[in-house]
């Protein structure tokens, strides 16, 4: 992920505007809303879990990982010792089993550590360490960037390298190994294939695609700064990114190795872009290059056919595809932010609710492309949506859960400065 400079400027334009019970799911069935958990960060930076519908909450930071410290229908927060370590963006596994975590301050006199909790054995692991003299945050508020392999196989983290050494991007298996490096130098954006396998870097204005089983890199001679994060279609078999054509950007598609290109749709300016989980579209969000906010967001086929189709118009900060392909949000921006959920076949949109994010979910919205498949917005069965952040300037942050498909009142569930959603297994 990039270090942005200019973070803490898109930071104050945003926060100045706002200041004007259930069975087991079947295997691959998705979990239940209700019953699937939500990861959260409370206002001490203490990480709980706890159910969509508000139950069991389990403390997983402070006095023991994996032990249950307070359970009912609520969460109930208690001072803490302890105030100064905090702990923040945790990244849980798809398989359910490791969360890796950014401390702050890390252990000695490092400024920061990643660390690793595994819940079956209940043990912690130091992953990295960020020294003084190194960059402090990858983003404002996060001091590592973390994404896991679909499989839970591997974890990739963007992290500082060392004093006076930029940042770097690294994988390491949740076992004991050591991480080694994968590229270096920022902005670095990336993702994984579906089979784990490949990462695919967006290195400054570099493609790469990295090989996992050989640790080699090939470069695809595709550079272009339109962007930020590539992505690969659902079935793996080819990646989406911009390139530069004639003076302007062009969004395509090709196989793995940079060949067989199919243009998409033009980008004058800047895009951002995401698969369809289900497959067969891409959506597409464009601004002028400077720009704060994201345009009209469009729909294309990912075979080239046919042309864009707008689905949603006005601006936004960010959009998240559900992950059964039929709906996506948006946060849309008039003014002030609203979540809006859009049926991209009919082109309805519902609109939902007017939103102030915490400073910590802003960094999500600022970076949505790269968050997206790390930091899940959307439940599992695609029904609700989960985030940080106040209806109400007289309120404190809250955890909500916003019915996404009912259009019911959102519901609070814990005091919170961050909040995704858990992978669930069945996923």
């Amino acid at each position: 992920m990039r270090l942005l400079l200019r973070a803490a400027f898109i930071a104050a334009v945003f926060l100045a505007l706002a200041a004007c019970g259930t069975e087991e799911p079947a295997p691959g069935t998705p979990e239940p809303s209700g019953t699937q958990r939500i990861v959260f960060v409370d206002p001490r930076f203490d990480v709980w879990s706890v159910q969509g519908d508000g139950g069991n909450p389990e403390r997983i930071t402070s006095g023991g990982f994996g032990e249950s410290r307070e359970s009912g229908t609520s969460v109930s927060l208690r001072p803490q010792q302890a105030q100064s370590v905090r702990y923040t963006w945790p990244t849980w596994s798809p398989d359910g089993r490791f969360v890796a975590l950014s401390r702050t301050p890390g252990s000695g006199n490092a400024l920061a550590g990643l660390v690793l909790f595994d819940t079956k054995e209940g043990t912690e692991r130091r992953l990295h360490e960020t020294r003084p003299g190194s960059v402090p945050l990858v983003a404002g508020g996060a001091p590592h960037y973390a994404l896991w392999s679909p499989a839970s196989e591997f974890l990739s983290f963007v992290a500082p390298r060392g004093p006076g050494q930029g940042l770097g991007l690294f994988a390491v298996r949740p076992d004991d190994s050591e991480p080694y490096e994968v590229s270096a130098n920022a902005p670095l954006y990336h993702v994984w294939s579906p089979d784990g396998r490949y990462i695919l870097v967006h290195r400054r204005g570099q493609l790469l695609l990295h090989d996992t089983r050989d640790r080699s890199t090939l470069d695809l001679d595709a550079d272009s700064l339109r962007y930020r994060v590539p992505a690969f279609s659902p079935d793996g078999d080819r990646i989406a990114y911009v390139v530069e054509e004639g003076g302007t950007g062009r969004l395509v598609t090709s196989n793995l190795d940079g060949t067989d290109r199919v243009v998409l749709m033009d980008v004058p300016g800047e895009a951002a872009f995401a698969w369809s989980p289900a497959g067969g579209h891409v959506a597409v969000a464009r601004k002028p290059l400077g720009r704060l906010f994201y345009g009209e967001l469009h729909v294309v086929d990912d075979d080239g056919s046919g042309d864009a189709r707008l689905i949603a118009p006005h601006r936004m900060a960010a959009f998240y595809w559900s992950p059964d392909g039929k709906r996506i949000a948006r946060a849309a921006f008039d003014g002030t932010l609203r979540w809006e959920v859009v049926d991209p076949a009919t082109g309805v949109i519902a609109h939902l609710e007017e939103f102030i994010p915490t400073p910590d979910f802003l960094t999500h919205l600022q970076f949505f492309d790269q968050f997206a498949p790390s930091h899940l917005v959307w439940s599992a069965d695609s029904t609700k949506l989960a985030f940080a952040g106040v209806l109400d300037r007289s309120e404190s942050p809250q955890v909500w859960v916003v019915d996404a498909v009912s259009n019911g009142d959102p519901r609070p569930v814990a005091e919170g400065r961050l909040a995704f959603w858990v992978p669930s297994p069945g996923e």
